[in-house]
């Protein structure tokens, strides 16, 4: 097939496109939008549904084959197109421009509620040496209800969360989204550990440890696998085109293989720690540990309430889970800011305003969903069912399948080789394997995730 263009694409040149100050900037970026909520609390929850360290050792080996590989996908079309994702995907093939514009359209619904989660977040945090520490454990869902059944309360730290996120991007590359990232990983990553020492020195944890490593291979089962693939994916970005973005700021000259591995086993070992901090705990205390987000708000604090120093240990957790969620944050104001500003010529400052404007405001009827307007559904749904399920289970796994199509069928090996060794800069074997993952092992693999998110096969 031609791999010509099949448009005239309208790029800005390189010398005027911010590129990342250093490798290192790049890797904590990628891996700050790959660690998000999900890793925190999602990861431990399907561990503890899916069978315990059968899940964690399938979720390893579909992360080093799969998701290694879909990631790498994203970066090699974002440095090849050094534009927005609509234009990066235009200059392969314009059939496929429409997978940039579906990008853009979740990242602004995703936004919209992921502000008024990471707005929860603040409230937990500031009330972790007050309210939370003072009420018994089994009022702490009281707690919460009250506070997202408020019309008013929730959104004062929503607004908060979006400007933060807004001022981080609006900085730029190397002195917004690459310098925080610097900071705030590094401050995440102690963090997790401290509180997984804490977490492990719990009576009754050491349970909760061979729960979470000690693998039974006979739980392993289709649906396992199914539930391991979709977490790879969910965990990673793949498929938002946050990292198509990303990787339009990456030099000629980076290694990307050698990058990818290093976010890899940064979102990895985040996942992993995560398991030791909620998983232990739980089984010291008794508690299931395959509760679902209300395990961050009403479980974990409920833990924290019954130890020695709770309002410390709980404003060190709620601290981690908005340094997870403004890392990823930014990451999604990124995927529309760029399009914005290419194809508008809009100034990164308004774009950054406007949308973080636009977002705050769609997140209104999510927050209100939660309590005066939780009787309003569309499809069945609230406004936070709605967006989460039609960007995670409909656009995200179809965005990432025909991502995989596009490079293995259409682009051509000559083209994504090319380009995944930097021109022949980093020659390997492995980017062989790769090329033959992309083109046959992600497309399989996503039509199973596509069609368990549909619902078709269980």
């Amino acid at each position: 097939m031609s791999t010509k263009n099949d448009v005239e694409v309208k790029i800005q040149p390189e010398q005027k496109r911010e590129q990342w100050g250093s490798q290192l900037g790049f890797i904590l970026a990628s891996a700050g939008s790959a660690v998000g909520l999900g890793n925190v609390w999602k990861f431990p929850y399907m561990t503890g549904t899916n069978g315990g360290a059968a899940f964690v050792a399938v979720y390893l080996i579909i992360i080093l084959l799969i998701g290694a590989s879909m990631l790498l996908v994203d970066f090699v079309v974002g440095r090849y197109g050094k534009s927005n994702a609509v234009d990066a995907y235009k200059k392969i093939s314009s059939k496929f421009a429409w997978m940039g514009y579906l990008g853009i359209l979740c990242a602004i619904l995703v936004l919209s509620y992921y502000a008024v989660i990471g707005g929860w977040i603040i409230h937990y945090m500031l009330n972790s040496f007050t309210t939370l520490t003072t009420i018994a454990p089994e009022q702490v869902g009281d707690f919460f209800g009250s506070f997202i059944g408020n019309p008013i309360l929730p959104l004062i730290p929503q607004f908060f969360f979006m400007f933060f996120t807004v001022y981080i991007v609006m900085k730029g590359i190397k002195n917004g989204i690459e310098k925080w990232n610097k900071i705030l990983m590094p401050a995440l990553l102690v963090m997790l550990v401290v509180l997984a020492f804490r977490s492990l020195t719990l009576d009754g944890a050491m349970a909760g440890v061979e729960f979470y490593l000690k693998p039974d291979f006979s739980k392993v089962t289709m649906a396992l696998i199914v539930a391991a693939c979709g977490q790879v994916f969910f965990s990673l970005n793949v498929g938002t085109t946050g990292m198509v973005v990303y990787g339009s700021y990456l030099s000629e000259k980076t290694n990307i293989p050698k990058s990818t591995v290093s976010i890899i086993l940064t979102d990895t070992a985040v996942a992993l720690l995560a398991g030791l901090i909620v998983i232990p705990a739980a089984f010291a205390f008794g508690v299931e540990p395959g509760s679902g987000p209300s395990l961050v708000f009403i479980t974990v604090p409920g833990l924290f309430s019954q130890i020695p120093f709770g309002g410390f240990f709980s404003f060190i957790f709620f601290t981690l889970l908005l340094f997870a969620s403004i890392t990823s944050s930014v990451s999604i104001l990124e995927i529309v800011v760029p399009f914005m500003i290419e194809k508008f010529n809009f100034e990164r400052k308004k774009s950054c305003i406007g949308t973080g404007i636009a977002c705050f405001v769609l997140g209104i009827p999510v927050s209100l969903g939660f309590g005066i307007w939780s009787n309003i559904t569309i499809f069945g749904k609230t406004f936070f069912d709605l967006f989460d399920y039609f960007a995670s289970n409909i656009s995200y796994p179809i965005i990432g399948l025909f991502s995989a199509i596009m490079v293995g069928w259409v682009w051509g090996k000559k083209n994504a080789m090319e380009q995944v060794s930097s021109n022949g800069l980093y020659t390997s074997k492995i980017n062989g394997i790769w090329f033959f993952a992309v083109k046959y092992i992600c497309p399989i693999a996503l039509i199973i995730i596509c069609l368990s998110s549909l619902g078709i096969i269980k």
